[in-house]
């Protein structure tokens, strides 16, 4: 059955004495909020198991419980954040997504404290005993686009057609724009990405209908992208005001 749908986390806002963090200055919510975080260790990642993720705006935590996606707003006071009623989806997880998402969401009901490691975050209970470390999450390698911003709306992609994006290492965008192959460079800040004009072959298709005009609508959406956002095996590619501007997941494996 799936997990309780609510969860209250009391996480205090203080860098923990000794721990890794900025440089002079105290630590505030700042220091998290934006950036796509990916759950390292607190939960047993068997064998096909996905990750547990977690992702900070303004008002509202949310990503995937392995499984599920959730979303809960919070408040800060002082040193203290309280995260209001969670709401997930209720697919049915079978194992071992189901025992991931459970001990998560009980992990994350004993969060009472936080602090940074280094760049990983860690979030630990009243005294302190770490229960969860996060990494930043990576959108490196192989994607298949889901939805783009076309003019003013989102828009799927085309039946037949297929839309890819392959972020190097090195800091190369490439892929397929549904017709014609495209290049571009892109460059990470935490939870930020600038992406370049791309640049495409000159191959002109006539099926299906509409491509050529989606595969312009897509390649004049990504240098508008800001910011990023991972979610489970799901990349969301997002404009200055937090709107989508491409969606993706991962490629199924054959």
């Amino acid at each position: 059955m799936h997990a309780a749908a609510s969860v209250a986390l009391l996480l205090a806002l203080g860098l923990a004495a000794g721990c890794g963090g900025d440089d002079g200055g105290g630590a505030d919510s700042a220091s998290f909020v934006g950036v796509p975080w990916v759950v390292t260790t607190g939960v047993d990642l068997a064998a096909g198991a996905a990750a547990p993720s977690a992702s900070f705006t303004d008002k509202t935590v949310g990503g995937s419980t392995g499984c599920n996606h959730f979303t809960a707003s919070y408040t800060v006071d002082g040193d203290a954040m309280e995260i209001g009623t969670v709401a997930s989806t209720r697919m049915a997880c079978p194992p071992p997504a189901d025992a991931v998402e459970r001990a998560y969401l009980a992990a994350l009901g004993r969060v009472a404290t936080w602090h940074l490691d280094d760049s990983e975050l860690v979030l630990a209970d009243a005294d302190h005993n770490e229960l969860l470390r996060y990494e930043e999450a990576s959108l490196l390698g192989d994607w298949e686009v889901t939805a783009f911003l076309n003019g003013d709306a989102v828009s799927s992609t085309l039946l037949g057609t297929k839309i890819t994006a392959s972020f190097a290492d090195d800091g190369s965008l490439t892929g397929s724009s549904g017709c014609n192959t495209y290049r571009t460079s892109f460059t990470l800040g935490r939870g930020s990405i600038q992406i370049e004009r791309p640049a495409a072959t000159e191959m002109a298709c006539e099926e299906p209908e509409g491509v050529m005009d989606q595969e312009a609508a897509y390649l004049a959406a990504l240098p508008t992208a800001v910011g990023y956002r991972l979610d489970g095996e799901s990349l969301s590619l997002l404009s200055p005001d937090g709107a989508t501007v491409a969606s993706y997941t991962r490629p199924t494996q054959p």
